[in-house]
C-alpha cells in the first residue's frame, strides 16, 4: 500500500465528513447572525394553533411526527433542541459511534459523585440531533422478554398488549418468526454484514462453556438465555435511525412543521390546569426572546424529550415535587413526587484480553501507517458491507447468574473484537478516536446488569431547561446490581481464558492479575462503572403513588400533556431500549388518534403502589 496513498485517501474522508458538518453548521450560524430573520421565521411557525406539540425530536418524537400527521388532518409542531443534520456520513456509518461520543451530536451528561462508585462521576451519552440517541446508540434491536412487561402490571401493557406495536412499527429483514416480527413497518432490523474471525470465535467459546445458543433474542416463545449475533436496526449496511426511518417518511408533508436548534422552556397551562401550549426560545438567540406555540381546543402537549429532558420540562412546568419545584420559584401546577425518580440504567463493567495475533482485531483493520485506514471508509461507501458496518458489540449472550431473583437472565455480555484502552467502556471510544498510535490486538467482554433494580433521580439545578438539570444515577444503591456484575466478571474471565479461542488465546488485561478476591472485583466494578446507555423511568407509569402518567400516558394532575418515550417505563426491560421506545411512542399514537383504544385510568395515583418486577 503506497503511504502517499493512504494519507490523500484519509484526508479527504475527512474533508468530507468536516465539510458535511460545516456546512449543517454554516446553515444554522447564519439564520441566528441575522437574528431578525430568525425570530421572524419562529414567530411565523407559531402564528396558527396546532393539534400536537412534540416536545423533543428523538426516538420517539420521530415516531409521533409520522403517526400523527399520517392522515392530513392534524397540524402538528416537533420541537427539537439538537442539530438537524441526522445524515451526517458518521452518523449514518454504524461503527461512526467512534467519532459521536462527547461530539456535537452529544449532549455530554454526567452524573454527580455516584455515591457506591467511590464518588465518581458517570458519563451519560445523549444524542443532540434530530432522531436523539437512536443516532448516536450501538443499534442493537432488543425488546426484552415478555415476562419483562407482564411484570409491570399495568393495564393494556402485557406481553400480549404491546408484541402487536413491537411487530407493526419493525421491518424484519432477516426472514425470523413472523409471529413475533413484523415486516410492513418502517424500524428495520437486520443482521451486521461483517463477523470479526474473534467475534465468530467467542460464539464457539460460549457454547463450549454451556451457555447455549440462541438465534433470535426477540422470540418470546422461548427464554432470553444463550449465545448469538444481537440483531441490529440497520438497512442496508447503513444506521436505521428514527429520523432515517420514521421522520424521513414524513418529513415532507404540509401539516408537519419541524424546528431544530430551538429549546422548549415550559409548557403553559391555564387556570384549570389544561395545557394551552409550549413557551421555547432559540438556542444561541442572546435576546433571549421566547415564544409561545399554542393548540387548538382539544389540543396536546406531547413531551418525548428522554429520560433526563422529560422531567426537567415538566419541572420547569410546574409538574413534579411541590417542595423541590418551590425552592426553585417555580408556580406548582400538580406535586407529583414521581417526577425524576425511578432513573434506572444498565451498568456494565469490562474483562479484556490481549491476542497473541496480529491484526485481527476491528481496531487494527481501522488503522494503517498509524493513520484511519481509508479502504473500510471506501468498502462501505461504495458496498455498504465490510467492518464499518459494526458498532462492534454485536455478538454477545445474555445468562441467568446466581444473582438473578425472577427467573430471568440478569447479565447481558457485550463482546467487543477489540483490547479495552481502560476499564471504563465509554472512555475506550473516545480514548480510540484521539490515539494515533499503532494499537495492541485483543477481545473485550462487557457485562451487563441488564434487569438492574438500582434507582436514582432527576432534579433541577435552573428553572432554566437550557442549564443541564443534576442527574443522580443511583448505580448500585441496589446490591443485586453489584452482585450480578461480580459473577458476570468472574465468567467473563472465564470465557476470556478458555483453551477454544486456541491461537487467539492471550492474557487478561483487565481487570489485571491482582484483582482476585470478591472485594477485589467489586472494587474495580465501582472505580470502572460506566452505562450501557439505556435511560428509563423518570416519569413513571402506573397508578402507585410515585407514578406520573396514567396508562394511557396522560399526565396526571393536568389535562392535554402526555409523555411518550423510554421515560414511562416502570421498569427497565431486559435488552437496549431504543426498540421498546419505538414501541411506546407507537402505542401513544394509537391512544391519541383512536380515543376507542381504551385502558384502565384513574384520575390521581392511588395509594397503594404497582407491584415491582423483582423483590430487592
Amino acid at each position: 500500500v503506497n503511504l502517499t496513498m493512504v494519507r490523500f485517501l484519509h484526508l479527504t474522508l475527512l474533508l468530507v465528513a468536516s465539510a458535511q458538518v460545516g456546512a449543517t453548521t454554516m446553515a444554522g450560524v447564519e439564520a441566528i447572525t441575522n437574528i431578525h430573520a430568525a425570530q421572524a421565521s419562529v414567530a411565523k411557525t407559531v402564528s396558527e394553533p396546532y393539534d400536537y406539540i412534540i416536545c423533543g425530536g428523538g426516538t420517539a418524537g420521530c415516531v409521533l411526527a409520522e403517526r400523527l400527521t399520517a392522515d392530513g388532518t392534524k397540524r402538528v409542531l416537533m420541537l427539537e433542541a439538537g442539530r438537524p443534520d441526522s445524515d451526517y456520513l458518521f452518523i449514518r456509518i454504524p461503527a461512526g459511534i467512534l467519532r459521536l461520543f462527547r461530539s456535537v451530536y452529544d449532549w455530554q451528561h454526567e452524573t454527580g459523585g455516584e455515591k457506591e462508585c467511590n464518588g465518581r462521576n458517570v458519563f451519560l451519552q445523549r444524542g443532540k440531533v434530530i432522531g436523539g440517541s437512536s443516532c448516536t446508540n450501538v443499534l442493537l434491536h432488543h425488546r426484552g422478554s415478555a415476562q419483562d412487561y407482564n411484570d409491570w402490571q399495568v393495564p393494556g401493557w402485557t406481553a400480549a398488549d404491546v408484541l402487536p406495536y413491537f411487530k407493526s412499527g419493525q421491518k424484519d429483514m432477516t426472514g425470523r418468526s413472523a409471529e413475533f416480527h413484523g415486516k410492513e413497518g418502517l424500524w428495520v432490523m437486520d443482521d451486521v454484514k461483517y463477523q470479526n474471525p474473534l467475534s465468530k470465535r467467542f460464539l464457539k467459546v460460549g457454547v463450549a462453556a454451556g451457555l447455549g445458543a440462541n438465534s433470535d433474542f426477540n422470540d418470546w416463545s422461548k427464554p432470553q438465555d444463550g449465545v448469538g449475533r444481537f440483531q441490529v436496526s440497520e438497512s442496508g449496511g447503513e444506521r436505521c435511525s428514527a429520523a432515517s426511518s420514521f421522520l424521513k417518511a414524513c418529513k415532507k408533508r404540509k401539516n408537519l412543521t419541524v424546528r431544530t436548534g430551538v429549546m422548549c422552556r415550559r409548557i403553559n397551562f391555564d387556570d384549570g390546569n389544561t395545557a394551552t401550549g409550549v413557551r421555547f426560545d432559540i438556542c444561541g438567540d442572546d435576546t433571549c426572546k421566547q415564544f409561545e406555540a399554542k393548540i387548538k381546543e382539544g389540543g396536546e402537549v406531547l413531551v418525548t424529550s428522554g429520560a433526563i429532558a422529560s422531567p426537567q420540562l415538566l419541572m420547569c412546568s410546574g409538574v413534579g415535587p411541590a417542595e423541590h419545584l418551590t425552592d426553585h420559584g417555580i408556580k406548582v401546577v400538580s406535586d407529583l413526587p414521581g417526577v425524576g425518580g425511578n432513573l434506572q440504567d444498565h451498568p456494565a463493567a469490562v474483562v479484556s484480553f490481549r491476542t497473541p495475533v496480529k491484526g485481527v482485531s476491528v481496531t487494527s483493520k481501522l488503522r494503517i501507517f498509524g493513520m484511519q485506514n481509508p479502504w473500510p471508509v471506501l468498502r462501505w461507501l461504495i458496498f455498504k458491507t465490510g467492518l464499518l458496518t459494526s458498532t462492534g458489540c454485536d455478538h454477545g449472550a445474555f445468562v441467568r447468574t446466581s444473582a438473578s431473583t425472577d427467573g430471568q437472565a440478569d447479565l447481558q455480555i457485550r463482546f467487543i473484537a477489540a483490547r479495552a484502552l481502560g476499564p471504563d467502556g465509554m472512555t475506550t471510544y473516545t480514548q480510540f478516536r484521539a490515539n494515533r498510535g499503532a494499537l495492541e490486538d485483543g477481545y473485550s467482554l462487557q457485562s451487563i446488569a441488564v434487569r438492574s433494580k438500582s434507582q436514582g433521580r432527576i432534579r433541577l439545578a435552573s428553572s432554566n431547561t437550557h442549564s443541564k438539570p443534576m442527574i443522580d444515577g443511583g448505580y448500585l444503591n441496589n446490591a443485586d446490581d453489584l452482585c450480578t456484575l461480580r459473577e458476570g466478571v468472574k465468567l467473563c474471565r472465564q470465557l476470556g481464558r478458555r483453551s477454544e479461542w486456541g491461537e487467539y488465546l492471550g492474557e487478561e488485561v483487565y481487570p489485571g492479575a491482582d484483582v482476585l478476591t470478591d472485594d477485589d472485583i467489586d472494587e474495580y466494578i465501582k472505580n470502572s462503572l460506566h452505562t450501557a446507555n439505556a435511560l428509563t423511568g423518570t416519569c413513571k407509569m402506573g397508578m402507585g403513588k410515585d407514578c406520573v402518567v396514567e396508562p394511557d400516558l396522560k399526565v396526571y394532575g393536568v389535562n392535554g400533556v402526555r409523555v411518550c418515550d423510554s421515560s414511562i417505563l416502570p421498569n427497565i426491560p431486559g435488552g437496549q431500549t431504543a426498540t421498546p421506545t419505538v414501541m411506546v411512542a407507537d402505542r401513544a399514537a394509537a391512544f391519541i388518534l383512536t380515543p376507542q383504544v381504551t385502558v384502565e385510568t384513574y384520575p390521581e395515583p392511588v395509594a397503594v403502589e404497582a407491584t415491582p418486577a423483582a423483590s430487592s
